[in-house]
């Protein structure tokens, strides 16, 4: 695990002195990324540097140091995630003088021997990468395949640049912080920054599952190409199960454990974030059964007993025999930390969750340097109560006469006004489903309206923009399939990218913690497509393939209750103790 910058000039480095100072200035704006180490490298002749900061989680020795030469001296790897399966790709490598067993040497070895698009395909890992090749003088930029990790780039006045978050590229002198009023608007709607747009119009995120090459004298845009394809996998998995080929239990529960198992290999000391819900529950519960001791948990609690899920964290800890470690997050915890929210997520970010999972982080933090989670279950297996309400009313407006939705709609847009000036309440949330209702029919546009924030993003703004919706862009539309496997994709395809896995990845680095997330193994993904939709909710019941292989570990009591979510009671606080 490490965080990197770049720089990259075809015209050449001119100053080199100046360009190592910049290159190690931009580089420790990432220290909480990687305490343990730092490196940098560049080449003034090809106009390239690259810096790194290493918290190291594989080999703890200096045989892990970024960034990494290749034994035959072509590439430059800077990586930032874990490989999982980085033995698998060592035996297949075969023979070779290695200098230790970090996972970075591995895939930098791989890269050498095969090419990186070979490489990143027998990769199992959660990763963003840059790799530079001496000999072809060609810049590669690469992220995962369900966009665990952050990778930024855009250009600076004649260097491009690139990085693990934002606030390191703020350090070039070049860096044009003017604000993106798309990705503005785009906010305001959905309460983050989605796709491959970045608060600043002049930076972009590399999307899941891409690869970007630039060399020579080239400016944006380079050349994006795409190793793993969201919308194909999942097509495929609808068409395996038509013809029969679903998914079963047994296949789910080995494919689990192993995804378990491998993400718990490390150096350093491992633990579990546990919530109490279905998918931490059942991450803690396969730890246990390959752990030589009691797994370390980690909860919060709140103040407000309403919004307090840790009695059902302590009670699913002690039935599995775990050690369990429980923090209780008050007002004033919440009201110290909100300084350093900008600072953490340099983005706008409207999820208040990113509180208790910031807290809960440096918790942790304490005992283990590596903590599985259980975020990806409701995006893959229907988890949000939203998606069986939202399948239900389309049912209803499919069985809704055309000219008394008409009525509905001219009832809604006279009723609007006044409760858009009545904030955001209980009319305004009915109103947005009427919307929904009224839109073009297709799951795609009754999600996008149900989960956006604000319809209408240009009436807070003094220059309205006139964007889209950007929940409806093409690549969020799955096509076909039942109204959840669409729900599904288009959430599975931002809010679980630009929210939960946002939220995980900044929140657990700011406090030098890596999150791995067992349930968002790429495997899983395209196992999840081959259940079909009736299998994964019934009854009003979402997540049934996860909650039948809980059952096997905790009692029945522990897993049939209604879902609680990981929110901060961030409206309470503020209208009592925080309103002064």
């Amino acid at each position: 695990m490490c965080g990197f910058v770049g720089i990259s000039n075809p015209s050449g480095i001119a100053c080199e002195a100046r360009t190592a100072s910049l290159i190690a200035d931009m580089r420790d704006q990432l220290v909480h990324r990687g305490p343990d180490d730092a490196g940098s490298w560049l080449d003034v002749t090809a106009g390239i540097a690259l810096g790194s900061r290493r918290l190291a989680i594989s080999d703890l020795s200096p045989a892990g140091h970024q960034p990494m030469l290749s034994a035959n001296g072509r590439f430059v790897l800077a990586l930032n995630g874990e490989i999982y399966n980085a033995e698998d790709i060592r035996r297949e490598i075969g023979p070779l003088a290695w200098r230790g067993h970090s996972d970075t040497e591995v895939l930098v070895e791989a890269v050498a021997l095969w090419g990186l698009e070979a490489a990143l395909r027998r990769s199992n890992g959660m990763f963003a990468l840059a790799v530079w090749d001496r000999r072809d003088h060609i810049l590669h930029l690469a992220r995962d395949r369900i966009g665990k990790k952050p990778l930024y780039y855009g250009w600076a006045g004649d260097d491009f640049i690139f990085g693990s978050e934002l606030k390191a590229l703020w350090r070039h002198p070049g860096f044009d912080a003017a604000i993106d009023p798309t990705a503005l608007t785009d906010f305001l709607r959905v309460g983050y920054v989605p796709g491959s747009r970045s608060i600043f119009a002049s930076t972009r995120k590399l999307p899941a599952g891409q690869m970007l090459a630039i060399g020579g004298d080239r400016r944006l845009p380079a050349v994006l190409h795409t190793y793993w394809d969201r919308k194909d996998i999942a097509l495929r998995g609808l068409d395996a199960r038509d013809s029969g080929k679903t998914a079963t239990s047994e296949e789910l529960d080995a494919l689990l454990r192993d995804a378990v198992g491998i993400r718990t290999v490390a150096d350093v000391p491992v633990g579990g974030l546990l919530s109490g819900g279905i998918d931490s529950s059942l991450i803690v519960a396969l730890m246990g059964k390959s752990a030589t001791g009691p797994v370390h948990t980690y909860s919060v609690g709140f103040d407000v007993p309403a919004w307090d899920e840790s009695f059902y964290a302590r009670a699913v800890a002690k039935h599995l025999g775990t050690q369990h470690h429980e923090s209780r997050i008050r007002a004033t915890d919440a009201l110290a930390l909100v300084p350093a929210l900008a600072t953490i997520f340099d983005e706008p970010m409207a999820d208040n969750s990113m509180i208790p999972t910031t807290l809960l982080c440096r918790a942790a933090r304490q005992d283990v340097t590596v903590a599985l989670s259980g975020d990806g279950g409701d995006e893959l297996f229907a988890g949000y109560d939203r998606y069986v309400d939202a399948a239900r009313w389309l049912a209803r407006r499919r069985a809704t006469p055309a000219p008394i939705r008409a009525i509905a709609g001219a009832a809604a847009r006279v009723a609007r006004p006044a409760a858009e000036c009545l904030g955001w309440n209980r009319t305004e949330r009915r109103l947005r489903l009427f919307d929904a209702l009224l839109a073009d029919g297709t799951a795609e546009a009754f999600s996008a309206a149900i989960v956006s924030h604000a319809l209408n993003p240009d009436a807070l703004l003094a220059a309205p923009v006139g964007a889209p919706n950007v929940l409806l862009e093409p690549q969020y539309r799955l096509g076909r399939g039942s109204d959840i496997d669409r729900f599904l994709f288009m959430d599975s395809g931002t809010f679980l990218i630009d929210d939960i896995l946002t939220k995980v990845d900044r929140a657990g680095m700011s406090a030098s913690l890596e999150v791995r997330c067992p349930l968002l193994d790429h495997r899983i993904f395209e196992m999840s497509w081959r259940f079909p939709a009736d299998e994964k909710t019934r009854g009003g019941v979402g997540k049934l393939p996860l909650r039948r292989l809980l059952k096997q570990h905790v009692p029945a009591s522990l897993v049939d209750r209604p879902k609680m979510g990981f929110n901060a009671p961030v409206q309470l606080w503020l209208l009592d103790i925080l309103r002064a």
